[in-house]
């Protein structure tokens, strides 16, 4: 058996997002509050940008699908939420040649033969999102072949269900407060460009969380790498008698040595790390610097199902969490396999008050109930790819 073709997709607009700058005529996924409301990110202390993310975002944040095939007539696929057409253009135009022929079942040769190849251009971004989506494909397809859901091929079950945080902008807690979810994330609307206010505004938020959710749920703030260190001390001295329970990525990605300057201070506030970085050298360097709290690979990005099981070793050895970053199929499958990836992320979408399915180009993905997410036995992912919001790459 072996895999015949790759097939490249782009997605049209409208799939739950917002169409980006007109010079970048970049769809960002996700769209409705993360694109609308103010939220805080690299980017925010640039005035022109600071109010919406899609001004300077551009295709490399794209949505598009990988479809493998083989000569038996099984498919497998990914739909990643970045990547766009350059992606698709490193599938197209290089990884071909590491895919198509080979034995679906050498998942390992193939991530590493890509892996490698890349060292002269780069093994983050855009690479490692290709990597990503050809990776996760690949274990759809063995599902499909074996008649296994992934979590099966990867570990089996260890829990029943899997329990969920849900990650949404201030305005909509008071929606997601009675839903049953063990905890909320905030998207951080302030940082250093807003200056002492921007602290003051930060508390004043978190105290209004707290009194809205009463003593139970947990509360985390997602600062998209908009901080400093000195906003991240001072913000944390300040709601920490709010009980929060992380601050994720404050800081730019690779700040390794600040993130250990600070983390003790942060205390007990935990720190989580892992948006935008790529890769097990990357999360091991913050693992064996004790920089990190807790650990959150991106699936899509970081390196696809094969790399995150590798990350998840690691962190294991340390006691450390894996919560994956964002919310798909494949962190879920991801979650219920592993003992030390206790629990996941919801995104919510729109206006962020209701709980409805966060990609539309992928039907089928189960969405929490009360909280918790279960997952069924159907083979590979267990979803289908809606067809009518893709076009073959190489089109558009």
């Amino acid at each position: 058996m072996n895999i015949t073709d790759i097939n490249l997709y782009t997605v049209r607009e409208g799939n739950t997002g917002e169409t980006g700058a007109d010079k970048e005529k970049s769809q960002y996924w996700g769209g409705g509050w993360a694109v609308e409301k103010l939220i805080a990110n690299p980017m925010s202390i640039y005035d022109k940008y600071k109010d919406k993310r899609t001004a300077w975002m551009g295709p490399g944040q794209d949505p598009f699908v990988v479809e493998l095939e083989t000569d038996n007539g099984e498919t497998g696929f990914c739909a990643n939420y970045g990547g766009g057409r350059y992606a698709c253009d490193v599938i197209d135009t290089h990884f071909r040649r590491f895919v198509e022929g080979a034995n679906p079942f050498d998942v390992e040769r193939i991530w590493e033969q890509m892996y490698r190849s890349t060292l002269p251009y780069g093994q983050r971004g855009i690479t490692m999102m290709a990597i990503s989506s050809i990776d996760l494909a690949l274990y759809d397809l063995l599902g499909n072949i074996t008649d296994q859901p992934v979590y099966n091929l990867i570990g089996g079950t260890t829990k029943n269900e899997i329990p969920c945080y849900v990650t949404t902008h201030v305005d909509a807690v008071d929606a997601l407060a009675d839903q049953g979810f063990l905890g909320v994330k905030i998207a951080q609307p302030w940082g250093p460009a807003d200056g002492h206010e921007g602290l003051i505004k930060t508390e004043e938020m978190v105290a209004a969380i707290r009194d809205e959710l009463g003593p139970k749920p947990e509360i985390m703030l997602d600062c998209y790498m908009a901080w400093d260190r000195e906003f991240t001390v001072r913000a944390a001295d300040r709601i920490k008698q709010y009980d929060v329970k992380w601050i994720e990525d404050p800081l730019h990605p690779g700040a390794i040595t600040e993130y250990r300057e600070i983390i003790d201070q942060l205390k007990p506030i935990q720190t989580a790390v892992g948006n935008l970085e790529f890769g097990h050298k990357a999360y091991h360097q913050f693992m064996d610097a004790d920089a990190g709290d807790i650990i959150q690979p991106e699936l899509q990005w970081a390196g696809g199902l094969t790399e995150v099981q590798r990350i998840a070793a690691m962190a294991k050895s340390q006691g450390l969490p894996v919560i994956p970053h964002g919310s798909s199929v494949y962190n879920y499958h991801f979650v219920m396999s592993h003992t030390n990836a206790p629990y996941a992320e919801f995104l919510t979408v729109d206006d962020g008050r209701d709980v409805r399915p966060i990609f539309d180009v992928i039907e089928g993905e189960p969405l929490p109930e009360n909280g918790v997410i279960e997952l069924g036995d159907d083979p590979g992912f267990g979803v289908d790819l809606n067809r009518d919001l893709i076009e073959p790459y190489g089109t558009a």
